[in-house]
């Protein structure tokens, strides 16, 4: 028995870091994982470089259950339903179904607890500004 692979052109994007600045994206993927710290609900959304040196790197972004309105700048971009005296209201139906819009995000380098680079979302906007 011998290892034997293939590595793809976004297997190669993968852990590459993005220059700090905003860049324009596509979310393109949706998931939840539990916190390691209770049992609330980490949802992770994904979002891919469009264009530019750094085109097919993907940065994800979490937001614990908890703390949803870290993503306020990010939920009406994505068109999530409002209503002013009760707030976004988000699921992960919803979510899901706003995958493939495209905006800008701005990414900084961010460092894991182990010491790790990582693309660390920080904010979000339309793509047409």
């Amino acid at each position: 028995m011998g290892f034997n692979a293939i590595v793809t052109p976004d297997d190669l994007k993968k852990g590459e870091l993005i220059n700090p600045g905003w860049v324009p994206v596509e979310y393109v993927d949706y998931t939840e994982k539990e916190a390691s710290t209770d049992a609330s609900t980490n949802i992770i959304l994904t979002f891919k470089v469009l264009d530019g040196p750094f085109k097919g790197v993907t940065a994800n972004k979490l937001f614990n259950e908890k703390a949803l309105g870290f993503g306020k700048a990010l939920w009406p971009i994505l068109g999530v339903p409002y209503e002013a005296e009760k707030g976004y209201a988000l699921n992960d139906q919803i979510l899901k179904a706003k995958i493939g819009t495209k905006l800008q995000i701005y990414v900084a380098r961010g460092e894991s607890n182990k010491g790790n680079a990582f693309n660390d979302v920080k904010d979000f906007r339309p793509l047409s500004v």
